[in-house]
């Protein structure tokens, strides 16, 4: 898979662009502020129907004007899909090949992304919810299907928190809410816990190679209702079916502590992950250095994944990457990208930031201009 061209009207401080694009390596470089990130935004919301720093439509539309509009040409194998958006402050109209697409679930998955920010270097440190939306979307990337999934626990548990909150909750009706919530929350326990292990051994390769190959990198699940973190490829690894049924017995005599505490106390809204270095929680031991290296490989880890599990190539995303890193992880780290096949993007402030051994088109991007160097 890979963008062929990028058309992009009054999106965010970039009133008309049309880029024609490398399958390989596109580096977009200039001074901070100037809008490279835009560029990255702009595939990011094709992909995903959302910006990844501005998810309201009206923060992507360029001042003083009503709409912005975004296309991309995607070549995906034989096949030549265009997809094009049009963003207005309070609504979004969605296009496949020209003709408007009324399901969302319909356009989701057809172009495959992969995003690294500065930003994602603290999802170690932020709080459960972002990174079990971090996961959501990864396992997701590989499932679109997932999102269904996850959309209809996200329904229920809305009914039903709403019911515990209630003066006089309906035991029949939470009964029924139960019984909705278990074969949704299996589910989605099920895929976070063998996305995961899919994910571990890759993720332990990659930051070898990007930074230590002395240091044992290892992510763990910690699923709410399960007491010890799923320490993948280790002793520790419990079974899916340990995890299940550890899981549905609280949940079938969670009612007690729901009912006291007026919200649902067991369920995969609760989950978490979380990555170790040579046993010890990355969270609190790793450098800046390592933990943006962690970052890098867990990202790295999912384009691996795609391309194993489902023959799929997605596009990665990289916004200023080698920021923080000493010369020589950052050597390290670029040898790892020149072995990528993926179709990248790349932002940085100077050219010689990027040694890449073929760099397929650079661009300079200057207030929001955008010109093509050969």
């Amino acid at each position: 898979m890979h963008v062929e061209t990028l058309d992009l009207l009054a999106f965010r401080n970039i009133s008309h662009a049309h880029l024609e694009l490398n399958p390989g390596f596109n580096v977009f470089y200039g001074a901070n502020a100037q809008g490279k990130s835009n560029l990255l935004e702009a595939l990011y919301t094709l992909a995903f129907l959302k910006g990844f720093r501005a998810p309201r439509s009206e923060d992507l539309i360029e001042f003083d004007h009503e709409k912005a509009q975004l296309a991309a040409v995607i070549q995906n194998e034989s096949a030549r899909t265009r997809l094009s958006l049009e963003l207005a402050p309070k609504s979004r109209r969605v296009y496949i090949d020209g003709m408007p697409c009324a399901r969302v679930r319909d356009y989701l998955g057809i172009l495959r992304a992969i995003l690294f920010t500065p930003s994602d270097v603290a999802i170690l440190q932020n709080a459960p919810a972002e990174r079990r939306t971090a996961l959501d979307r990864m396992v997701f990337n590989l499932r679109p299907a997932y999102l269904l999934d996850l959309e209809q626990y996200q329904k229920i548990c809305k009914q039903k928190s709403a019911l515990l909150r209630s003066e006089s909750p309906d035991q029949n009706l939470l009964d029924v809410y139960d019984a909705q919530i278990l074969p949704v929350a299996l589910k989605l326990i099920t895929a976070r816990y063998r996305y995961l292990e899919l994910l571990a051994p890759y993720v332990t390769q990659i930051f070898a190679q990007i930074f230590d190959n002395a240091i044992d990198c290892q992510i763990s699940y910690k699923c709410a209702s399960f007491r010890n973190d799923i320490q993948f490829g280790t002793q520790n690894s419990a079974s899916l079916e340990d995890v299940i049924q550890v899981y549905t017995h609280h949940h079938q005599t969670a009612r007690a502590q729901e009912l006291a505490s007026q919200q649902i106390r067991v369920g995969p809204h609760r989950d978490d992950w979380s990555v170790r270095l040579n046993g010890r929680p990355a969270r609190m031991f790793a450098s800046q250095g390592q933990q943006r290296a962690i970052s890098l490989a867990i990202k790295m880890a999912e384009i691996t994944c795609l391309r194993k599990e489902a023959g799929i190539e997605p596009i990665f995303l990289l916004d200023d990457v080698s920021s923080e890193l000493d010369p020589v992880r950052h050597k390290k780290l670029f040898d790892t990208l020149n072995s990528l096949t993926t179709q990248a993007f790349l932002t940085t402030t100077s050219r010689n930031h990027v040694p890449i051994d073929s760099i397929g088109r650079l661009f300079r991007v200057d207030a929001g201009s955008i010109t093509h160097e050969p």
